[in-house]
């Protein structure tokens, strides 16, 4: 399975009255699982004839961990032809369908008003989807695992205090610890560099992704050209797999003067890191070819 974190949080600002206007994250309340509870027990009357289940996932399902205090659900079906009907049953009791906000395996209910249960966001699933296994899998291992818990509080917490008011930064900032935990419990395998590429551009600088194509320029470093709602900009991968030429660094020296031509991630980092690639963007081919033949970045395998 190949996952990495996605601009899903960004996408919940278009769930109506629950959606996240401002980056919140306060610590753990017990009171989640059985405001959880009263929701599961809502939905599943609603859907009393349908083969569902309702499960509790995201920051607030793990207990210890800080979170935006916003209930992620999951109904799981587990026939998918039942969906027009889990949809219809659903749209008669207050939740409309929104599609799948650009997450493909997963979609996406906005309500107006339920002032008798906490804010949540709703989501409907296929047993065995690839998105559900994500949501499972992390949320269980951060339940198991509570070291991972505790660094990924401490990433949210740290963000949220830097972005308050920018979600794409915020998730941005946090990025990098949801890599190592990924990895940790199996989410985050190799990609192909054009999946993880797009990935990049959507997720961590924040772009409206429509087209992209990337060649080689150098042994394990290539250049992608992405085609995004906000212009056109190139895309430098070095490649962490293949070759030692993944592991770069921006001279400190070049990054101090002000020299380096790349564009920062949402959060401001000059490169953005991944555990099979090392990214960085520019605003035009010949800024591209111009750093890759420069001093402004290093190989920290020959250092």
């Amino acid at each position: 399975m190949n996952s990495m974190p996605t601009n899903e949080e960004t996408s919940k600002e278009s769930l109506g009255s629950s959606g996240t206007k401002k980056v919140e994250v306060v610590p753990y309340d017990p009171a989640w699982q059985p405001r959880f509870e009263e929701l599961r027990l809502y939905l599943l009357g609603i859907l009393k004839a349908q083969d569902v289940r309702v499960e509790h996932v995201g920051s607030t399902s793990v207990p210890g961990l800080a979170a935006k205090p916003i209930l992620d659900i999951d109904i799981v079906l587990e026939n998918w032809a039942d969906f027009e009907m889990v949809k219809a049953r659903l749209e008669q009791n207050g939740y409309n369908h929104v599609g799948d906000l650009g997450i493909a395996g997963r979609e996406a209910f906005k309500y107006g008003d339920k002032p008798q249960f906490m804010p949540h966001h709703l989501y409907v699933l296929s047993e065995g989807s690839d998105e559900l296994k994500r949501h499972l899998t992390f949320r269980d291992w951060l339940r198991a695992h509570p070291e991972d818990r505790d660094l990924y509080a401490r990433a949210k917490l740290s963000a949220a205090q830097r972005f308050p008011e920018d979600i794409g930064a915020y998730i941005d900032a946090k990025s990098g610890i949801i890599f190592e935990i990924y990895q940790r419990c199996g989410l985050y395998l190799p990609q192909s560099l054009l999946e993880l590429a797009g990935s990049v551009i959507i997720n961590r600088y924040n772009l409206r992704l429509m087209e992209m194509a990337c060649r080689s320029v150098r042994p394990g470093v290539s250049l992608c050209e992405a085609r995004t709602q906000e212009g056109k900009f190139y895309l430098l991968a070095w490649d962490k797999i293949s070759t030692p030429a993944g592991e770069i660094a921006i001279n400190q020296d070049a990054l101090a003067a002000g020299l380096t031509p790349t564009l920062s991630t949402a959060s401001g980092q000059v490169l953005c890191g991944t555990p099979f690639a090392t990214f960085a963007l520019f605003e035009s081919e010949s800024d591209a070819l111009a750093f890759m033949d420069s001093r402004f970045w290093i190989n920290q395998s020959n250092v």
